[in-house]
């Protein structure tokens, strides 16, 4: 855990959604807790559907949540009611992965940004042209772009409209989902840069939810990992990728092609087997327990806390202990995300 104190701090969040088979619910998200320190990036990684999404939906107000605590700066935001919530809801921003549909095509980049200001309460014309032209400049766009429509704008040039609409209300928490997959990977690097400069700058809290463990290690401080709506890994980025705990996590690593031609030909196949099992009914126990190499009978018996591995680094595994000195191919996922 950080040794800050905690500007933005998620309790035992549960979020469930109405199943299509009947009579069923979908526990997306299940007893998660985490925290982000003030001007900290935090990963949130994971394969698709196991919850990530949603986890920030959840945090942003755009899904409900049954039960649990979001709490900015000690306030937990479900007491807030009204004038308050808006303007406390404001302190937190989400830049949405696809950059061709978070934008409105029938408004020019300049209404698209003066949208954001109006929320802000900025409302003199004058004042809000020259915000919106800095915040253009800000995020390396050309000030003539205000007068543009999305539908004239590449990918990249979308997703960096969606950061500057985003930073127009000053926010003190980014939820960043997937802010670069869609794009190409030619554009990919040039917005994860601009994307670190700025959050550097202007010291803003961030959770970067990614499937790409390469951008994670690249940008967060700290890592949780999450299956199947659990978090079954959190730490430091270097201890958890240096020395992950969790089977999952390892496989994750194990997966990251090799850097190497040679010794990618002489990779053997990923420890993970099958699809991840329907959470409308989980496995017992460990949920990762019907995919894992390393799987007992106990596995199935009792669903396993976060063991303490050091100060910071904590991992949801009963042989934890057992399969710390088990190899795995650490040095071909470090290089290949160096």
């Amino acid at each position: 855990m950080p040794e800050a104190k905690s500007l933005l701090r998620v309790e035992n969040l549960v979020t469930r959604f109405k199943s299509v088979e009947r009579g069923k619910w979908v526990t997306a998200v299940d007893d998660v807790s985490i925290e982000l320190a003030p001007g900290e990036i935090v990963g949130l990684v994971g394969e698709s559907g196991c919850g990530k999404s949603t986890l920030g939906r959840s945090i942003v107000g755009l899904e409900q949540p049954q039960s649990g605590r979001i709490l900015l700066d000690g306030i937990d935001l479900a007491g807030l009611k009204g004038t308050e919530l808006r303007e406390t809801r404001r302190a937190i921003q989400y830049v949405f992965q696809d950059p061709y549909a978070s934008l409105n095509d029938r408004q020019t980049i300049g209404e698209a940004i003066v949208e954001a200001l109006l929320i802000k309460g900025v409302k003199e014309p004058g004042v809000q042209r020259t915000r919106t032209l800095a915040l253009l400049d800000q995020v390396g766009l050309p000030q003539s772009m205000a007068e543009r429509y999305p539908r004239e704008l590449s990918g990249g040039q979308r997703q960096r409209v969606a950061i500057a609409r985003s930073l127009a209300v000053e926010p003190r928490v980014l939820i960043c989902d997937e802010p670069v997959s869609a794009l190409d990977l030619s554009i990919r690097a040039q917005v994860m840069n601009l994307f670190l400069t700025l959050q550097k700058e202007l010291g803003v809290a961030c959770l970067f939810i990614a499937h790409d463990l390469a951008l994670v290690r690249q940008a967060a401080s700290r890592t949780y990992v999450m299956y199947l709506g659990k978090i079954v890994e959190s730490g430091r980025s270097n201890e958890l990728y240096g020395s992950p705990g969790h089977p999952y996590t390892r496989a994750l690593l194990d997966s990251i092609p090799s850097a190497d031609p040679r010794k990618e030909a002489l990779r053997e196949a990923p420890a993970i087997h099958g699809d991840i099992p329907s959470p409308t009914n989980p496995p017992s126990g460990c949920r990762f327990r019907t995919r894992c190499p390393h799987a007992i009978a106990a596995c199935a018996d009792t669903q396993p806390p976060l063991a303490t591995l050091t100060p910071s680094h904590r991992a949801a595994c009963i042989r934890v202990e057992e399969l710390r000195d088990t190899p795995y191919r650490q040095a071909g996922a470090i290089a290949a995300l160096a």
